[in-house]
């Protein structure tokens, strides 16, 4: 499930809350004042596949970086 970071629009909190994909945040409420409607951040994700796919594509390529 994954992490979704919000922002209050009255007092500009930001904190993170637990979705499922596609579950609409309509119903959230801010931790610190309790205003609805909080407005979804985008936020960096970290992942290892792209990386280690260009990784591999790179030792083909130049061998003689990777001795």
């Amino acid at each position: 499930m994954p992490i979704y970071t919000f922002e209050c629009t009255k007092c500009e909190t930001v904190y993170d809350h637990f979705l499922k994909i596609g579950e609409p945040h309509d119903g959230l409420t801010c931790p610190k004042c309790g205003t609805d409607r909080p407005k979804k951040r985008v936020t960096a994700f970290k992942t290892n596949s792209w990386s280690s796919f260009l990784d591999g594509m790179e030792r083909r390529i130049s061998p003689e970086k990777f001795k």
